[in-house]
């Protein structure tokens, strides 16, 4: 009885403890999954930008480098140009030996490629004239126009592959520069020169995605990864070229969460765990707490609710002014039992009528043990006398009708009972429980004389 009281009282604090901790523990979990996250892509932005920076200074570096050393050709034409392939391949080959991505260099008087080196795999672009092209004359033209190296591409060659291709105009009444002799070309391989900077090695940690073609920079055309990487985009470089410039974005990999995985399922795994534990842990202290207080409240021989619980009670239903009654009960000659028999029996006794008192009341009421052979009844919500002696008569039935044995002894329950009702008999608890102890007094003094 007492136990189910208590689980009445505190069921709906369990549960709503145990959801509220259910929900903060994931909350608390998904927080510190969250912040991980962020932290670890924040880090990767952090590393990826850095290689961004260092991809960005390698390739105006190197591709600058390259267009140099074939610039020193143009410029040795341009003093001397009645030079002739002959000599332009002796050059060609000592500028090879130094360049890290050039493909090849061509000259081209009056805009048609005479010169090509090396010739090997670039014989389709021999006796071409730019002025038939138009996407390459373009930017052939715009050297001459402004009398400066022109960046072209990346681009599709003639002779198949993709490249950037320096344009440097030839004049050859060099510093005036009225008289347009051709232009010499160096192509570079895009892939060469892409791959030896390090941005293919850093496309594949992240999404990237280059515009600019002939160096128009940001309003440029696209020729590397896709458009909404600039969208996405957490860092954007501009590579300066001699002329132009490009542009460089670098966005998070799509499948950055797959990136985090192992870290996610650990932060987790651990969350979760230890929220399990602190769960368990806290489910064993209530556990303990109940325990403990139901103890405090309960008799251990008969498992009643003991003196503590009636006396808490009972307050209760005075301060709010409740209806109800109580049975004042006190075994007779238990002394005698004890004395000729044993406690074992007595004991025995004790709990034998804590068991017929519960079986004889209604599940709101409660039978507690206040000391050795004294029982109080209270009976919530009964104050008339004709309920009061309904329920008197169920009791004693269950208390007399059969006779206790215990072993090969057998005892007939003998007891003294008194009751009084709040607020009919007193409205003050002490003055409430002395009317019904006097009652339960009286009848044992009787019971004393009759025998």
């Amino acid at each position: 009885m007492l136990v189910k009281l208590l689980s009445r009282r505190h069921r709906w604090l369990l549960g709503l403890f145990s959801a509220l901790l259910f929900a903060g523990s994931i909350m608390l979990v998904e927080f510190f999954h969250q912040n991980l996250l962020q932290k670890l892509t924040l880090e990767q932005q952090q590393s990826l930008s850095r290689q961004l920076s260092l991809v960005r200074a390698n390739i105006e570096s190197e591709l600058n480098a390259n267009i140099f050393l074939a610039d020193s050709l143009a410029t040795i034409i341009s003093v001397n140009p009645s030079s002739g392939p002959d000599d332009w391949e002796l050059l060609a080959q000592a500028l090879m030996r130094k360049a890290t991505s050039i493909r090849n260099i061509a000259v081209a008087p009056d805009n048609v490629i005479r010169f090509i080196y090396p010739i090997e795999g670039n014989q389709a672009a021999l006796g071409l004239d730019y002025r038939t092209v138009p996407a390459q004359f373009r930017t052939v033209e715009l050297a001459r126009q402004r009398q400066d190296i022109m960046i072209a591409g990346p681009l599709t060659l003639v002779q198949g592959g993709s490249a950037v291709i320096a344009r440097m105009p030839i004049f050859n009444d060099a510093p005036t520069n009225q008289q347009y002799w051709g232009t010499c070309s160096v192509v570079i391989d895009i892939d060469k020169l892409f791959q030896s900077t390090g941005l293919f090695e850093l496309a594949s940690q992240g999404q990237l995605a280059m515009r600019g073609v002939d160096g128009t920079g940001a309003e440029g055309e696209l020729f590397l990864g896709d458009a909404a990487v600039f969208t996405n985009a957490f860092a954007i470089e501009n590579i300066r070229l001699l002329s132009g410039s490009w542009q460089i974005a670098l966005a998070l990999p799509q499948d950055q969460q797959g990136q985090f995985g192992l870290s996610s399922l650990l932060v987790r795994l651990v969350g979760y765990s230890l929220c399990i534990l602190l769960f368990l842990a806290l489910f064993s202290l209530y556990y303990a707490y109940r325990q403990a207080r139901l103890n405090a409240l309960q008799d251990p021989l008969t498992l009643l609710p003991n003196r503590r619980f009636a006396m808490q009670l009972l307050e209760r239903l005075v301060n709010e002014k409740a209806e109800f009654s109580i049975l004042s009960l006190d075994l007779d000659k238990f002394k005698e039992v004890n004395d000729n028999y044993g406690h074992a029996v007595g004991d025995a006794l004790l709990q034998e009528v804590a068991k017929r008192l519960q079986a004889g009341l209604r599940a709101s009421d409660h039978a507690c043990r206040l000391s050795g052979d004294e029982f109080l009844v209270i009976l919530p919500r009964v104050y008339r006398e004709q309920d009061l002696q309904h329920i008197i008569e169920k009791v004693s039935a269950q208390l007399s009708n059969t006779a206790f044995i215990f072993s090969d002894k057998q005892f007939q329950i003998q007891y003294s009972l008194g009751y009084a009702s709040f607020p009919i008999h007193a409205t003050e608890l002490d003055n409430l429980l002395h009317f019904a102890d006097l009652a339960m007094y009286q009848q044992k003094a009787a019971h004393k004389a009759n025998t």
